[in-house]
C-alpha cells in the first residue's frame, strides 16, 4: 500500500509538470506497460477454472472442458501449460491456438507475486488444497446427479432371433463413459454399451446390467425378456396373384427381423422390425422381393441362423385350393338339392290345398321333413 501511495504521488506531480505533448507520450508508454498486466489478468488458470470458464478458451467446448477437469482430478494439478496436451482432444495444433490464453497459476504470471497474495490464496474458501491422505477431490453431488444406468424396457423375443440391448447412463457430474457388463439370464454374458443376443429356448429371462465408472461408482439395472417359440408359417403361395402369405397362429406378435424367404438359390431377408401381429396374416408381394421372376416350386421360411421354420410348395398350395373348391362345390350341390326338394314339396302341398284335401297335404309335409332321432322316440312313446 505504501508503494502504491508513493507511485500515485509521483505520478500526480509528473502530470502537473508535463506539457500536452509529453503527457501524450506518457500515456502511450503507460498503456504499453499495462498490456502485459491486462493480458495476465485475462489468462484462465486451468488448475482452478470452472467448466464455464474453461469453455471460454479458444478451441475448448463443454466436452473438452469436462475432460480437462477429469484429468486434473485424476492426475493432480497441471505443472505447466504444455501438459494440457495430455487431455484427449487437445493436440499440437489446438494447443498453439489456446496457449496464449491459459496459465497454470505458478511462477511468473501466476498472480502470486507477493506473500500477501499467497496468504489470500491459502485462506480462500475455494482452495483445492487438502490434507487428506488420498488425492481424490471432495465429493459433492445430490441424489439427482448420482451415477445411474438403464437396461431398457421389457422385451418380447422369439427363439433364434437376435435382439439388441442398449445401455444408457446418467453421468451426473462425470463425463466418462461407463463400462457395462450384461448377464442375459441364460448363463451367457456380454460387455459393451450396445450388444446383440440370441436366445435358443423359450422362457422368461431376467437380464441384469452392471455399470461402473472406474472403482468410484457402480450401478445396476434390470429388465426382463419373454422368449417364445415361433408360430409363423407359410400359409399360402399364389404365383398368379404374386404373393406369399405368412400366418402367425400364436397369441404374441413376432418380429421377423433377419428372417428369410428362400426359393432355390434366391433369398429375401426381412428388414429390421418386420412385425406380424398375433393371430393374423400378412401377404408378402413377390415383386418387392429378390424372388421375383424366379421359377418357384417351393418357398422356405428360415430363422436368422438358417434353420427352417416353415416351407410350402406351389403344387401343395394348388392342391389345397382344388380340394377347397371341390368341398365348396359339394356344399353347393347339397344346397341345390335341398332347394329342389323344397320346391317340389311346396308344389304338392299347393295342389292338395287346391283340391281341399288337407290330410294329403299334411302327409306330404311329414314325408318332406325327415324327423330327428329324438322326434322318432317321441312319436313312439306318445303315439
Amino acid at each position: 500500500m505504501m508503494i502504491l501511495s508513493l507511485f500515485m504521488t509521483i505520478w500526480a506531480k509528473s502530470l502537473m509538470s508535463m506539457n500536452i505533448r509529453n503527457l501524450s507520450k506518457f500515456f502511450f508508454f503507460l498503456i504499453l506497460l499495462l498490456i502485459p498486466l491486462l493480458t495476465w489478468a485475462s489468462l484462465i488458470n486451468i488448475n482452478t477454472a470452472s467448466l464455464e470458464e474453461l469453455d471460454k478458451i479458444p478451441e475448448v467446448g463443454p466436452v473438452i472442458a469436462g475432460r480437462i477437469i477429469d484429468y486434473r482430478n485424476t492426475n493432480g494439478p497441471f505443472e505447466n501449460i504444455e501438459e494440457i496436451k495430455n487431455v484427449s482432444g487437445i493436440g499440437d495444433v489446438t494447443f498453439l491456438k489456446m496457449k496464449d490464453y491459459i496459465t497454470v497459476g505458478n511462477g511468473a504470471g501466476s498472480g502470486n507475486d507477493s506473500d500477501e497474495a499467497d496468504e489470500e490464496t491459502e485462506t480462500d474458501e475455494d482452495d483445492d488444497s487438502s490434507v487428506h491422505t488420498g488425492d481424490a477431490g471432495l465429493s459433492n453431488y445430490t441424489a439427482e446427479e448420482s451415477f445411474k444406468i438403464s437396461a431398457g424396457r421389457e422385451r418380447l423375443a422369439t427363439v433364434r432371433t437376435p435382439i439388441i440391448f442398449l445401455a444408457s447412463q446418467n453421468k451426473g457430474k462425470s463425463k466418462r463413459e461407463a463400462k457395462f457388463v450384461w448377464s442375459f439370464g441364460d448363463g451367457t454374458k456380454a460387455i459393451g454399451t450396445e450388444v446383440h443376443h440370441t436366445y435358443q429356448f423359450p422362457g422368461n429371462y431376467q437380464v441384469v446390467l452392471n455399470g461402473s465408472l472406474g472403482k468410484e461408482e457402480q450401478a445396476v439395472a434390470r429388465t426382463t425378456v419373454l422368449v417364445t417359440e415361433s408360430k409363423v408359417k407359410i400359409s399360402d403361395i399364389d404365383l398368379a396373384a404374386g404373393y406369399v402369405e405368412l400366418t402367425n397362429t400364436g397369441d404374441k406378435e413376432q418380429n421377423l427381423s433377419g428372417w428369410s424367404l428362400i426359393a432355390g438359390e434366391k433369398r429375401h431377408v426381412f428388414p429390421l422390425d418386420t412385425i406380424i401381429g398375433s393371430r393374423s396374416a400378412i401377404k408378402i408381394p413377390l415383386g418387392a422381393t429378390s424372388l421375383a421372376g424366379v421359377n418357384i416350386n417351393e418357398i422356405a421360411l428360415t430363422y436368422p441362423d438358417g434353420n427352417k421354420a416353415s416351407s410350402r410348395g406351389t403344387v401343395e398350395s394348388d392342391l389345397e385350393k382344388i380340394t377347397a373348391l371341390e368341398e365348396r362345390l359339394q356344399n353347393l350341390k347339397q344346397q341345390l338339392a335341398v332347394l329342389k326338394t323344397n320346391g317340389k314339396t311346396a308344389s304338392v302341398i299347393a295342389a292338395a290345398k287346391d283340391k281341399g284335401n288337407l290330410s294329403e297335404a299334411k302327409k306330404v309335409v311329414v314325408l318332406a321333413k325327415e324327423p330327428s332321432l329324438i322326434e322318432k322316440i317321441k312319436n313312439v312313446l306318445f303315439k
